[in-house]
C-alpha cells in the first residue's frame, strides 16, 4: 500500500516534466532562405548561353582579271613543272593539254579555266605521289632490270672554274630522279662541287641534267659507254665514262 501510494504521488510529476518545452538540438536544421544573389547569377548565366550568336557574313573578295590571269599564270607553272617531272621520270610524254592564258576579258570564262588547270595540277601532283610509291615497291620488292648499279668516272665539269671530279658509285631504281654532287676533293670541307641529276626512267633509259644518254634493257648485265652532258645550268659541260650493272 505504500508502494502504491508513492507511486500516486510521482506520476503528476513525471507527466509535467515530459510536457516542459525541450530546446532544439544542434543538429536539426532550420529551413534555409534562397539565395538570391547566386539564383540571380545563374539566371544571367543561362541567359547568357542561350542567348543567339550573331556572325557576320564573310565576303569573298572579287579579284580582278589581272590577279586572276597572275593566279592562272601561277598554276601554269606548276603544272609544267609537274609536267617535266612525270615525262622525264616516266619515259614518254603525257597526253598534250593546252595551258595557254586565255585571252579574254570575260571574267566568268577566267574563273572557270582556273578551275581547269586547278584541278588537271592536282592530278599531276597525283600521278608523281603514285610514281613515288612504284618506285618504293621497287626498291623493297624489286624485280629484274628495276635495280640499277652507276659508276661515274674520269669526270671533267667545264664551267667557270672547271674541275676533275671525284668517281662515284650509287644505285638508282626504275622510276626515281636524284640529284648527287660531284666534287672535285671529298675530303676538303669546301671542295669545289657541281650538281648532276640523274634519272633512270621507268623506260629503262638514263638521262643526265635533261640529256638522253641511252637506253638499257634488263636482258644485260653491264654497260659502259663515254657521255657528255649539260651542267644544270646550261653554262657548261660534264664529260666521262658511265658504267652500269643491272643486279642479277
Amino acid at each position: 500500500m505504500r508502494i502504491l501510494r508513492t507511486g500516486f504521488v510521482l506520476l503528476p510529476i513525471l507527466l509535467a516534466a515530459c510536457s516542459l518545452p525541450t530546446k532544439p538540438t544542434s543538429s536539426a536544421s532550420a529551413p534555409s532562405e534562397p539565395d538570391t544573389i547566386n539564383s540571380s547569377q545563374n539566371s544571367n548565366d543561362a541567359e547568357d548561353v542561350n542567348e543567339p550568336v550573331v556572325t557576320k557574313k564573310l565576303e569573298t573578295p572579287q579579284l580582278s582579271k589581272e590577279e586572276l590571269l597572275a593566279k592562272y599564270k601561277s598554276l601554269q607553272t606548276l603544272a609544267m613543272q609537274n609536267i617535266h617531272e612525270l615525262e622525264t621520270r616516266i619515259g614518254r610524254p603525257l597526253d598534250e593539254t593546252s595551258l595557254s592564258i586565255p585571252s579574254t576579258d570575260d571574267i566568268a570564262m577566267l574563273k572557270s579555266k582556273i578551275a581547269e588547270l586547278s584541278s588537271y595540277t592536282n592530278d599531276l601532283t597525283s600521278k608523281i605521289i603514285e610514281l613515288d610509291k612504284r618506285v618504293e615497291k621497287r626498291r623493297e620488292l624489286p624485280n629484274k632490270g628495276d635495280l640499277l648499279q652507276v659508276q661515274l668516272s674520269n669526270l671533267e665539269v667545264t664551267e667557270s672554274t672547271s674541275f676533275s671530279a671525284q668517281p662515284l658509285v650509287g644505285n638508282w631504281v626504275r622510276g626515281e630522279s636524284r640529284v648527287v654532287r660531284l666534287k672535285e676533293d671529298f675530303l676538303v670541307e669546301n671542295s669545289i662541287s657541281e650538281p648532276l641529276n640523274l634519272i633512270f626512267t621507268e623506260t629503262y633509259q638514263i638521262i643526265i641534267n635533261n640529256k638522253l644518254i641511252g637506253t638499257f634493257g634488263p636482258n644485260r648485265s653491264k654497260y659502259e659507254l663515254e657521255f657528255d652532258a649539260p651542267t644544270v645550268d646550261d653554262n657548261g659541260q660534264i664529260i666521262g665514262s658511265l658504267k652500269i650493272r643491272i643486279p642479277q
